[in-house]
């Protein structure tokens, strides 16, 4: 060649700038320019692995260029695709543009290569991350002069590198906007690729989502600003008993007959929280369901979400806590022959399954016979629900054990009978039940149904009824203050537990429950004097097995060492001492010894366990004191603070 160096190397162009002036000095370290060597070609399972790898790139690619060719056509060029290694993944374009670049080995699977082409556009693209047009000389290799390439790098989301796009054109029928037809193509596809991007991340969050809301407890329903439903899980579509796949884009007039305290929700675009619905089917039939429903702003528009929470979940939930505290027949002791007779028709009662009465004064236990009663029954695994019905007014009454259903300001809310459907509901009190609720509950125990409040519809109600009453039933009846039939419904199966009072040889098994259970729950280990358990004996308990649980508890608070001794009992214990209640002969507890001992244990807390103190109040000497102290074994360091 005319003016070339002793290395055969062209004369540099004129208008090369530092970057190509960079690449043929790189060139010119390792190449010969008059010689031409094939590039490097990948083939087969390699070139096939490198497609694969770049298969994103390659599919919005080939569709980009193809489409650009066509508009081309028959323009003597070729547009290629390459990796960001400069490996051709492929082309299109002219048949004799094509055939004479195969003669130089520029095909698919060869790579635009600085080390064997010297400086070219691609190459100096992917090298530079910016686009480049080389024309004739700039070429280093003189095998490359007849032609013109311009080459862009196409980046992703990231700004990664992916490709380059080229066009090849012999030189002298380049054009002016050749550069900018790849960097229009580069930009094409990398927008492409980031739309794509954007979307399969929008996908696996969706699918996420998606995958959250079908593992959720509760019933999920989305619908847009036409009320066409977008989304159900399994759990909604079992609840409504709907097709979860054919439902998705119906109208939700179209599958259900919505509430009227949902419907005025969504024109209110107001939220409700865990209201208490019905939603009726096309079938006409009936689900009762707890709802909350969220707005959801869509412009000027609202679409909505709702969450169902199915009744029998709130009534396992009730369940679930109430078997924390539940009482079993083991776990109450039974040291009186009357207590072993009466556990012995619990469990009798726990056989059957009719409704029961319970009857004995405050504090005798009544809930905790009911609790074992329900413990032992088939219906162990159903709710247990307890209602005092002293201290529900008579106005909420009919709510509160019938429930009432959704209206227009009215959330409305489930009964007690529907929650406890499947165990065991416990009224207390039942004397303070309204006259209307008598009649009902009557017509429940006959029917097993019930209506709720303002409501039409009939609802089953598989519920064991335990009634318990302080109240002299009979009288009431007399006075027609309670119905009678209810009356001898409920005494069908009654239980009568006797007062504390008339079984005294409870007192010390009780006494040691309890404290076993302080044990459990302060983690220490109480003990008693038998001085001291003397003496609950011998007290009449006007308040129960209620009023020994706290006095024992409180005795536990204030006692040193944890034992129990006569100092930390309370003082009026020894003031209502007596005997047995239907005893006809004199005690012990009428005895003067008894008097006498009782005197000084009175003097003693008074005195703080002084015995100057204690003598002085008992107006007798301190020798007698003394004496007196050995005759009853009363000890005096108990009382002393």
């Amino acid at each position: 060649m005319s003016g070339m160096s002793d290395k055969g190397a062209p004369p540099a162009p004129d208008n090369r700038d530092a970057v190509l002036a960079a690449a043929w000095r790189r060139s010119e370290t390792r190449l010969r320019p008059d010689i031409w060597r094939m590039p490097p070609r990948a083939s087969g399972m390699t070139f096939q692995s490198l497609c694969q790898r770049q298969r994103d790139v390659l599919v919005l690619a080939q569709a980009t260029l193809e489409d650009a060719w066509e508009y081309m056509a028959p323009r003597p060029c070729v547009l290629q695709i390459m990796n960001a290694s400069g490996c051709v993944l492929w082309q299109c374009g002219a048949v004799e543009v094509t055939e004479r670049l195969a003669v130089l080995g520029i095909l698919p699977g060869c790579y635009w290569s600085e080390d064997y082409l010297g400086a070219n556009a691609p190459a100096l693209a992917i090298h530079t991350a910016a686009p480049v047009r080389l024309s004739g000389g700039q070429h280093f290799k003189a095998a490359l002069h007849p032609w013109h390439c311009c080459a862009t790098p196409v980046f992703d989301s990231t700004g990664r590198l992916q490709a380059a796009i080229a066009l090849i054109a012999p030189a002298g029928q380049q054009a002016d906007a050749d550069l900018a037809l790849t960097l229009a193509l580069a930009r094409e596809v990398g927008d492409v690729l980031h739309t794509d991007s954007l979307l399969a991340e929008n996908n696996r969050h969706l699918n996420a989502l998606y995958a959250l809301l079908e593992g959720v407890e509760d019933g999920v329903l989305a619908w847009d600003r036409q009320q066409r439903v977008q989304y159900l899980n399994q759990h909604a579509a079992d609840m409504l008993a709907l097709d979860g796949v054919a439902s998705v884009g119906k109208r939700l007039d179209e599958l259900l007959i919505l509430p009227a305290l949902v419907q005025n929700a969504m024109r209110q675009h107001t939220p409700l929280s865990r209201v208490e619905v019905t939603f009726e089917t096309l079938r006409q039939a009936f689900l009762p369901l707890q709802l909350t429903l969220k707005p959801v702003q869509d412009g000027d528009h609202y679409g909505f979400i709702a969450l169902l929470h199915p009744i029998a979940q709130l009534r396992q939930l009730i369940h679930l806590q109430s078997v924390r505290q539940a009482r079993t027949f083991e776990t109450m002791p039974a040291g009186s022959a009357d207590m072993r007779r009466l556990l012995r028709y619990g469990r009798r009662a726990a056989q059957d399954d009719h409704a029961m009465l319970l009857c004995g004064e405050g504090g005798v236990g009544k809930m905790a016979l009911a609790q074992a009663i329900h413990a032992a029954s088939d219906r162990r695994d159903g709710p247990w629900l307890a209602v005092d019905l002293q201290t529900v007014t008579l106005r909420d009454m009919a709510r509160e054990l019938l429930g009432c259903d959704a209206s227009e300001g009215d959330a409305g809310q489930p009964g007690k009978f529907e929650l406890a459907n499947g165990g065991t509901l416990y009224l207390e009190h039942i004397e303070y039940l309204s006259p209307e609720l008598q009649s009902s509950l009557l017509q429940m125990l006959k029917t097993g149904r019930i209506m709720r409040q303002n409501s039409s519809r009939i609802l089953p109600a598989n519920v064991r009824l335990i009634a318990a009453s302080a109240a002299n039933l009979p009288q009431l009846v007399q006075a027609g203050r309670f119905r009678r039939q209810l009356f001898y419904t409920l005494r069908s199966f009654a239980i009568e537990i006797p007062p504390l009072r008339r079984r005294p040889a409870d007192i010390p098994a009780l006494v040691d429950h309890h404290l076993r259970l302080l044990e459990t729950h302060y983690h220490r280990k109480y003990q008693i004097d038998q001085e001291a358990l003397a003496q609950l004996t011998r007290y009449r308990w006007p308040g129960n097995d209620e009023e020994l649980e706290g006095m024992i508890e409180r005795a536990a608070m204030v006692c040193r060492q944890q034992r129990i001794r006569l100092a930390d009992l309370p003082e009026h214990l020894a003031a209502e001492a007596s005997g047995p209640e239907d005893s006809t002969t004199p005690s012990s507890a009428f005895s003067l010894a008894e008097t006498e001992r009782q005197a000084i244990l009175r003097a003693a807390r008074a005195g703080q366990g002084q015995p100057q103190a204690i003598a002085r109040l008992l107006g007798i000497g301190r020798t007698t004191l003394w004496r007196k102290l050995r005759l009853y074994g009363i000890d005096l360091t108990q009382f002393r603070q």
